[in-house]
């Protein structure tokens, strides 16, 4: 018979959790591809570097012999930025959170290493805080460990540990921050610290404002302590205004511009269906227990109700978004609201033990281990969560043939790849889906006069999508490849376009 499940006190019960931690560090390290790829990681990186540069705005790299202001706005602008209304010069789109934390990083391991040590250590600091997070609710450390567990496990967590995106540190500044104010309760200095984290979180993602709900219910009505409080989130605050006002104009304006028309009742019943869909696999079915958190609340009313409206808050904000129901990752906006959700669904399942007469014994909680592992890893491969780092070193390996290839006087058609050319190469290119077929032809024309040659990098998308089609509708011309990386694809123009 299976030994009752014991207090992790015991030795074994302390070194297995940091074992777990220690071999999913290393599983993470060795998957990781934390590189200026597409939209997303080019645009945090190339944003570190502006700030590191003490900047918040940047030059953009233009074709010679043409007047900046007859060229589309978008001509020099890499995925990532928009133009200025000088034409010449262009301002981030994403929030700064991320990318203040990479230069920071950046100042001490170098370039090359700190995106991706950033993510790993985000990674593990967001199993460590949701082990935190199920034991102030009351959970074992067995069942608490089992929370972090099921979150290591999901496929979407892993997918967004071995990148470089915000998704996963806007769940562990989220979580320290509802934690930090749960503790002030107790602990009146760690009011200014969950200020700090709220701050921060909301510099990563300003969505993640939804936490200061959850934060409210946490903190209760002590006037020192939201004093404490507003006074840690005015380092953040003063630096998000001081940044939108330099880069944007104004105070409260971001780089999304006005995002209203990605919001609206139409996607709420596309979005339920996607959750219906993806959250049992992401969460297993499991995670769907948190549904009866209502029931386990009657006797810690304020710690479940601070779950629930934690949970709630995302999930139904999400709901109304567009891009929600666009693919399973799409789901990644939801990981801060993954750990009220596992810990209020552990809540459950250890009620619905108690009132079955049930006592969880070691031999069970191992073999729900195992099951958790096996049904996160078969879903991860199915999903090729895995192979999401070795794909994005794909944009460095890219840049580097360029750059060993290609004259420097280069002028580079691209669209994808514009992030990573920024942010690794000197090349000028321009935006090829920016712009139509006669005005490419304008100014190919002026490069020609110019004696500089114009070369165009594509993924297979660019050129095979309908929605595409760069040599079709904007790259015309005589084109001949004369490279590629793994799929990326390098061509040559040698005939430019007739006018």
């Amino acid at each position: 018979m299976d030994a009752p499940v014991t207090p992790a006190s015991s030795l074994t019960g302390r070194l297995l959790p940091v074992l777990g931690l220690l071999l999913y560090g290393l599983f993470l390290a060795h998957f990781v591809g934390a590189y200026a790829g597409g939209s997303d990681p080019s645009g945090y990186l190339n944003n570190a570097r502006l700030l590191s540069e003490g900047r918040c705005v940047a030059p953009q790299r233009l074709p010679p012999g043409l007047d900046p202001a007859a060229l589309p706005p978008y001509t020099g602008v890499p995925l990532g930025f928009i133009p200025d209304a000088d034409h010449v010069t262009m301002t981030p789109t994403y929030p700064m959170g991320l990318p203040l934390m990479i230069a920071g990083a950046a100042a001490i391991a170098g370039w090359a290493a700190a995106p991706g040590l950033l993510i790993v250590l985000h990674s593990l600091a967001g199993l460590v805080l949701t082990w935190r997070l199920g034991r102030r609710a009351g959970l074992e450390p067995g069942w608490a460990w089992f929370g972090a567990l099921l979150l290591a496990a999901s496929p979407v967590y892993v997918f967004m540990s071995l990148q470089a995106m915000s998704d996963v540190p806007a769940l562990v500044w989220v979580t320290a921050a509802v934690l930090a104010a749960w503790w002030s309760r107790e602990r009146t200095w760690l009011a200014p610290v969950a200020g700090f984290a709220f701050a921060l979180a909301v510099l990563i993602r300003p969505a993640d404002l939804l936490a200061f709900l959850p934060v409210a219910l946490a903190m209760g009505g002590s006037r020192r302590r939201w004093t404490l409080f507003v006074f840690g989130c005015l380092p953040g605050a003063v630096f998000q205004g001081g940044f939108n006002l330099a880069a944007y104009g104004h105070v409260v304006t971001t780089g999304y511009g006005y995002v209203s028309p990605e919001f609206g009742p139409a996607n709420i019943g596309p979005g339920l269906l996607e959750y219906l869909r993806w959250l049992p696999v992401l969460l297993t079915p499991l995670g769907l227990l948190a549904l009866g958190l209502p029931w386990v609340g009657r006797r810690a009313s304020r710690l479940t109700a601070t779950l629930a409206v934690w949970a709630l808050a995302f999930l139904v904000f999400y709901l109304f978004y567009g891009h929600t129901h666009d693919d399973w990752w799409y789901l990644r906006f939801l990981l801060p609201a993954f750990p009220p959700l596992l810990v209020g669904a552990l809540l459950v399942a250890r009620r619905l033990t108690a009132r079955l007469g049930l006592v969880p014994r070691a031999g069970w909680l191992a073999a729900a281990a195992a099951a958790v592992l096996l049904h996160g890893a078969a879903w991860a491969h199915h999903l090729h969560a895995y192979t999401i780092g070795r794909g994005e070193r794909a944009y460095p390996e890219m840049a580097a043939w360029l750059q060993a290839r290609l004259p420097p006087d280069a002028i580079v058609a691209a669209m994808q790849a514009t992030g990573a050319l920024h942010y690794y190469t000197r090349f000028t290119f321009i935006r090829w889906d920016m712009m139509t077929a006669a005005e490419f032809q304008r100014i190919a024309a002026a490069c020609a006069a110019a004696r500089r040659p114009v070369y165009a990098v594509l993924f297979p998308f660019e050129i095979e999508d309908p929605e595409w089609r760069a040599f079709d509708q904007h790259l015309t011309g005589r084109w001949t490849r004369i490279g590629a990386v793994r799929a990326v694809t390098i061509w040559r123009l040698d005939a430019p376009p007739p006018p």
